[in-house]
């Protein structure tokens, strides 16, 4: 392959892919470009790992709502000497994995979630802020290009009274679509609904459009396909109310900002090319928000 040629490669397993240094180098512009974007604001800023504990999610509402994009963590329950049974099973093929069992972790689905656990129990004097990436995990039932299993995040997220998490999205829509825009992707902002499970589903998609609780901006990742790179999003008193914190007296409500960092370097590709060198100036500037790569 080309040291300039971006473009991830497959891994065999179907939406994980390993990614070259220029697609890395790419990653990283996007970084600061969002930085930029947050420089007016005191975001907090918090590694998140790409584990969480189950009883998060489950608290959250998360594995009720989306069962079928979650990922559990297992791991072998048995002794020694059970193993020395299923041992040359793993290099049969057979199930050596018939004694793993399901741990107090669960592959973090978003990274947002571990923010809303941490302000558990709180008052929130003022709305707080956190910047926050991690790596993801969601089983996708497709192979379709850029929908990925293992993919980073990165989030700005926010919590606090209902007038300010309103305002707070809605700049953040402005704000996303301009910066999208100004890299030539021409996205385009719609209400959009989570892929809610079960027999509820249809009744919560609905109520999530008419509320108006998620914006998503598309554009396309390859001709004719178009997806979801970014989202701002409001969920009202979901997560104080899971979590117990609160905002001047009443339940706190939260809103976030969400990058799909390797959706918008696909987007980014397909629309300048593979070799992120030779994209216009004016592209790469609006990129990284015109701060020094």
């Amino acid at each position: 392959m080309n040291e300039a040629d971006a473009r991830p490669v497959p891994t065999g397993a179907p939406g994980v892919y390993c990614y070259p240094e220029s697609f890395e180098r790419l990653v990283a512009d996007l970084r600061t470009g969002i930085a930029a974007l947050a420089a007016d604001e005191p975001f907090g800023r918090l590694a998140v790992p790409p584990v969480i504990a189950r009883r998060t999610l489950e608290q959250a509402g998360y594995i009720a709502s989306f069962p079928q994009l979650l990922g559990t963590v297992h791991s072998y329950a048995g002794t020694p000497k059970e193993w020395a049974a299923l041992a040359p099973l793993a290099g049969e093929g057979g199930p050596w994995h018939q004694r793993q069992e399901i741990t107090d972790l669960v592959l973090l689905p978003a990274a947002c979630y571990p923010v809303y656990a941490s302000l558990a129990g709180r008052e929130l004097a003022e709305p707080v802020r956190y910047a926050v990436e991690a790596g993801c995990f969601r089983q996708e039932r497709t192979t379709e290009t850029g929908r990925l299993r293992s993919f980073r995040m990165a989030e700005l997220v926010t919590a606090g009274t209902e007038e300010h998490c309103l305002d707070w999205r809605e700049r953040w829509l402005d704000r996303m679509a301009d910066w999208l825009t100004g890299c030539s992707l021409k996205p385009a902002v719609e209400v959009a609904d989570d892929p809610f499970f079960g027999a509820g589903a249809k009744l919560y998609q609905a109520a999530q459009r008419r509320q108006q609780l998620k914006y998503e901006l598309r554009v396309e990742l390859e001709d004719g396909l178009v997806q979801a790179v970014a989202s701002a999003n409001v969920h009202k008193d979901h997560f104080g109310e899971a979590f117990g914190f609160t905002a001047a007296g009443a339940t706190g409500q939260t809103a976030c900002a969400a990058f799909g960092l390797e959706r918008i370097a696909l987007a980014l590709l397909h629309a300048h090319g593979p070799d992120p060198r030779q994209w216009p100036a004016a592209v790469r500037d609006a990129i990284t928000g015109g701060r020094p790569r």
